[in-house]
């Protein structure tokens, strides 16, 4: 990447970042952008994206598991599990098509997105509290899928928190504990089969953490209504954008 290009990704980062800081999902939006507006070839834009978001990752679980840990509810055994999830993703990205994966997860990601647009907030955040604990099948499975689309793991695993009848914070906040051990278990296995452009993923990553904790203070005023259509409106954009990657 030129430093022109840098400098428009920039900008891009920033909102990206903002969004992933609100809401957990944003990243998804970081992939598209390398490859419609600047020209990357898919794969390498999706290992730029999970080596910058180990920048974002680390400074969302830091303020994650201070919030989850408060409320008694850091899941240990999701966030370990998405690691070897994500070597097996990296590995998949370099020896099979990754479309099937993207049409899946596109499905998954508006009609969730749909969903949280059309529930009632406040009820489904009382009838949540009963939902059942996600564990280490979840975990791998984020991982897998975060690494083989470039997503980051809050794309994968709030759309599937929500759906299991977690209440939007708390699945806003594991997802965003995720990021860390998915892009730096991703990155390590992309670093390996292929390479990475460190310098550009280093970059934008570094462009992505200011956002993000601009995003985290903009979640923290907005009201549980509001960031639910917000949730709701960028699942469905989000699952459009990666429709569209699949069909290309």
């Amino acid at each position: 990447m030129g430093l022109s290009d840098l400098a428009l990704t920039a900008i891009a980062a920033l909102a990206i970042g903002a969004l992933i800081g609100a809401i957990g999902i944003g990243g998804v939006l970081l992939t598209p952008w390398l490859t419609h507006v600047i020209g990357l070839p898919v794969r390498e834009a999706i290992v730029i994206s999970s080596f910058a978001f180990i920048g974002t990752g680390a400074a969302a679980l830091i303020i994650s598991l201070r919030t989850l840990r408060g409320a008694g509810s850091v899941n240990w055994s999701l966030i370990i599990a998405t690691a070897p999830g994500a070597l097996l993703g990296a590995w998949a990205l370099a020896v099979i098509p990754g479309r099937l994966a993207l049409a899946l997860l596109a499905t998954l990601t508006i009609a969730v997105g749909i969903k949280a647009l059309l529930q009632n907030s406040a009820r489904n955040e009382h009838h949540a509290r009963s939902a059942p604990v996600p564990g280490i099948p979840i975990g791998g499975l984020t991982g897998f899928a975060s690494a083989l689309t470039g997503t980051g793991g809050p794309m994968v695993l709030v759309p599937v928190l929500l759906y299991r009848g977690l209440p939007m914070r708390e699945a806003i906040l594991l997802g965003q504990a995720v990021q860390l051990p998915i892009a730096a278990l991703a990155t390590a296995g992309n670093l390996y089969l292929g390479g990475v452009d460190v310098a550009a993923g280093a970059a934008i990553g570094l462009m992505l953490v200011p956002g993000a904790f601009l995003g985290h203070r903009l979640a923290g005023v907005l009201p549980l209504a509001a960031l639910t259509r917000l949730v709701g409106l960028t699942l469905i954009a989000a699952g459009l954008s990666l429709a569209i990657k699949a069909a290309m």
